[in-house]
C-alpha cells in the first residue's frame, strides 16, 4: 500500500470536505504502520509468544503452526517463522518436523546472508534475514543434528561454516554501518555529527552493556566447545579446528569441562548439554529528542511530535539455573557453556552505530512530513477548529508511520546452555535434577566412548525434558524410546 503523493489540499474545500480527505489520507497513512508485514506477523504470533513464556511447548507448537498459515514463500517473515518452528518442534521433541523447517531456514539464510540493515527512505520493515546469532545458532543444531544421524561430510561442512561465517559477519557488519552512517551524515536534515557527539542518545538505555563485554564480536562458544570435543573422541581424519585458546578466553580457565577435555583419553563419557529459559527478544521503544538538537537550521512550525524509534532488548529470568548431574558415580554441577543474553546483547552493541543513523533518517522524514501537512492546512487551521484538529491527528500519525524500529527475532532461542562431561556409568544410568525440584533420569549406551545428551528446560519449575540422546561411535543414534523416565533408585544399582 503506497502514500498519497501529496497531503490533501485545503483550497476551495469547505471544513467538512477537508475532514472527509483527511479522513481518508489517515487511513492510507497508518495503514502503513498497522498493516505492515512485520505489524500483522507480531500480531498473529501472540499467543504462541504467551504459550512459550508460560512454558507450554505443546500449545505454543499449534499457536505457531496456526499462525503461519499466512506465512506464504516470499513472505517477509518466512525465515523467521521457521527458525520458530524449527525450535519449537525440537522442544516438543518432533526431530523430523524441527528438520523439515531447519532445511527452509538454511535455504534461506544462504540466500540472503549479506542482507544489511534496513533502509530508512522505504516504508515497512522489509525481508527478515536473521541476525548473525541465528544464523550461528542455525548451524550449530544442524551439526549436532547431523552428529545425531552420522553424516560426518555434513558435519564437518556445517563447522566449516561455523569458522568463517564470522569472519564474513564482521566485515558485513561494518559494511552495514558505514552505508547508514554516510546516509545520515549527508542528510541535509540533519545535524547527525553534533546528535552523536551530544551523548544524548546512549547505547545502556537499550541493552545491558555489561552483559555485551562478555564475549567479542559474533562469538558464541559452543562452536569451538564442540570441535574441540570431536576433535579429541572422534575421527582424527576430520579437520575441525577446535581452538581452545578462546574457548579458554571467553569462559576462563577453571571451567571443569574444559580441564578434564584432554586428547588420547577414551574412557566412556557422557556429554549432557542443558538448554534453559529464553534468550532476550527485542521491543520498540521511542523516545523524543528536542528539534533543535538534530534538526539542521531553524527548527520548522508546526511540528507536534519528532519520535526516534529504537529497539530494546527486554530479559527473561523465568528460568532455573543450577542442575546437578548424578551417574550413580559422583555428582556435579552443570557450568555454563554459552549465555546467550550475553551473545544477543553483543551483536545488538556492535549493530547499534547502524540502528542509530536509519532511526534519525526517519525521524527526519517524519519531520518533513509534518512540516508538509502544516503548509497544506495552515489558511484552513485559522478559519476551522475542526481542520486545526484533524491537521494534528495527521501529524502523529505521519510521525508514527515513518518511525518503525525493527523488533523482530528469534523469540525460543535459549537464554543460556549448560554442559557437564561425565564418566559414563557401568548400566548407563544418569540423572539431571534442579533445586526447584525438578529431575529427570535417562539411559546412555555404557558401551559407547562417548555419548552426547540435549536437555531442555523452558522455565522455572519446567519438568526437563531429553531433547536428543546418541553416541558418536554407532552408525545408529539411539532409539527415543530409550529416553523414557526411570526410577531415580536405578542410580544406585
Amino acid at each position: 500500500m503506497s502514500l498519497p503523493k501529496t497531503s490533501p489540499s485545503p483550497e476551495n474545500l469547505t471544513a467538512k470536505q477537508f475532514i472527509m480527505k483527511s479522513l481518508c489520507y489517515l487511513v492510507l497513512l497508518s495503514s502503513v504502520s498497522l498493516f505492515s508485514s512485520c505489524a500483522s506477523y507480531q500480531q498473529s504470533t501472540r499467543e504462541f509468544r504467551n504459550s512459550w513464556d508460560q512454558g507450554n511447548e505443546a500449545e505454543a507448537l499449534v499457536k505457531l503452526e496456526k499462525a503461519g498459515k499466512a506465512i506464504k514463500p516470499g513472505h517477509d517473515e518466512e525465515l523467521l517463522w521457521n527458525l520458530e518452528m524449527s525450535s519449537v518442534a525440537r522442544a516438543n521433541q518432533l526431530p523430523q518436523i524441527a528438520d523439515y523447517h531447519l532445511d527452509i531456514s538454511k535455504s534461506l539464510v544462504d540466500e540472503n546472508f549479506g542482507g544489511g540493515l534496513l533502509d530508512p527512505q522505504k516504508k515497512g520493515l522489509g525481508e527478515y534475514v536473521g541476525k548473525f546469532h541465528d544464523r550461528n545458532v542455525l548451524e550449530i543444531i544442524r551439526a549436532c543434528r547431523f552428529l545425531e544421524l552420522n553424516d560426518p561430510n555434513k558435519v564437518q561442512s556445517s563447522f566449516t561454516e561455523l569458522r568463517f561465517k564470522r569472519v564474513e559477519a564482521r566485515e558485513l557488519n561494518l559494511k552495514r554501518i558505514q552505508d547508514a552512517e554516510s546516509k545520515a551524515y549527508e542528510n541535509k536534515n540533519l545535524k547527525y555529527n553534533e546528535l552523536v557527539e551530544s551523548g544524548e542518545i546512549k547505547l545502556e538505555d537499550f541493552v545491558n552493556v555489561e552483559l555485551s563485554k562478555k564475549y567479542s564480536d559474533f562469538y558464541n562458544p559452543m562452536g569451538d566447545y564442540l570441535r574441540l570435543v570431536l576433535k579429541n573422541r572422534t575421527n582424527k581424519a576430520l579437520d575441525f579446528a577446535a581452538s581452545e585458546s578462546n574457548l579458554k578466553q571467553s569462559l576462563g580457565p577453571r571451567k571443569k569441562f574444559l580441564l578434564q577435555e584432554k586428547p588420547g583419553n577414551l574412557k566412556p563419557v557422557t556429554y549432557v548439554f542443558m538448554e534453559t529459559g529464553s534468550a532476550p527478544y527485542r521491543v520498540e521503544t521511542k523516545i523524543r529528542l528536542p528539534l533543535a538538537l538534530f534538526f539542521a537550521g531553524q527548527p520548522p512550525g508546526g511540528v507536534l511530535y519528532a519520535p526516534v524509534a529504537f529497539p530494546e532488548l527486554q530479559y527473561r529470568s523465568d528460568f532455573d539455573d543450577r542442575f546437578i548431574i548424578n551417574n550413580g558415580l559422583t555428582r556435579a554441577y552443570m557450568e555454563e557453556l554459552v549465555d546467550m543474553d550475553a551473545v544477543v546483547s553483543s551483536e545488538f552493541k556492535s549493530d547499534f552505530p547502524g540502528e542509530m543513523a536509519k532511526a534519525m533518517i526517519q525521524t527526519a522524514l517524519a519531520v518533513a512530513a509534518q512540516v508538509a501537512i502544516e503548509a497544506a492546512t495552515k489558511k484552513q487551521q485559522q478559519d476551522s477548529l475542526a481542520v486545526s484538529l484533524f491537521a494534528t491527528i495527521a501529524k502523529v500519525a505521519a510521525a508514527e508511520a515513518f518511525t518503525q524500529a525493527d523488533d523482530r527475532s528469534w523469540y525460543s532461542l535459549p537464554k543460556r546452555i549448560l554442559v557437564q562431561r561425565v564418566q559414563t556409568p557401568p548400566k548407563g544410568v544418569i540423572g539431571v535434577s534442579t533445586q526447584s525440584g525438578q529431575t529427570k533420569t535417562f539411559r546412555v549406551d555404557s558401551n559407547s566412548l562417548t555419548n552426547f545428551v540435549f536437555l531442555k528446560s523452558l522455565k522455572q519449575n519446567s519438568p526437563i525434558k531429553v531433547i536428543s540422546n546418541f553416541t558418536l561411535d554407532s552408525a545408529i543414534a539411539m532409539s527415543n524410546n530409550y529416553n523414557e523416565d526411570l526410577y531415580a533408585s536405578n542410580l544406585s544399582e
